[in-house]
């Protein structure tokens, strides 16, 4: 796939996920639903399913040492923000989950306001890093606040907490 199709399949993905946003996700967040809890009406899996497509923009760049012994098809590929944290910043980040987040204040210049600006929020916040099964695991359960959020931005407590140690890779030569 050349450049001008990759960009232009990023676009396509970013725009169904606007839509919805504006379509579905504006007027339920008006009538009294949130994000961050069961009244989200499902949509943050939704957009998370319609976003994964744009993770493919992304190498891992962390890795647990434990991780990196493991053949690639059993390491997990974790997001160091989760996705449910970028679609609240996508949408709006005064819906942050307030058991975990001291401040409503955007974290990355959300909400997007065309699918362009929610591609460049998605691509600031996404980092993806590789761990064990039994790494994922702990990071999913380390705190019930925060195991879909990063409290004010900060990707890294869930791994502190769940005492998972990850480690930059180096850069890939093109």
């Amino acid at each position: 796939m050349n450049g001008t199709q990759y960009d232009d399949r990023r676009v396509r993905i970013a725009t169904e996920a606007f839509d919805l946003i504006q379509t579905e996700v504006y007027p339920q967040l008006a009538a009294g639903g949130r994000l961050w809890s069961k009244g989200s009406g499902g949509y943050p899996s939704r957009l998370r399913r319609i976003l994964q497509g744009l993770d493919k923009a992304h190498r891992v760049s962390f890795a647990t040492s434990d991780a990196m012994q493991l053949p690639r098809r059993e390491r997990v590929v974790e997001h160091v923000i989760p996705i449910k944290r970028i679609v609240i910043e996508l949408v709006d980040p005064s819906q942050a989950d307030p058991r975990s987040n001291a401040h409503k204040a955007p974290i990355a210049g959300g909400p997007a306001t065309s699918p362009r600006h929610l591609i460049e929020i998605y691509d600031r916040l996404l980092q993806l890093c590789w761990v064990t099964p039994e790494e994922h695991e702990r990071l999913n359960h380390a705190e019930r606040s925060i195991q879909w959020d990063a409290p004010d931005g900060d990707g890294w407590s869930r791994y502190r907490l769940a005492e998972v140690v990850a480690h930059p890779l180096p850069p890939i030569d093109d």
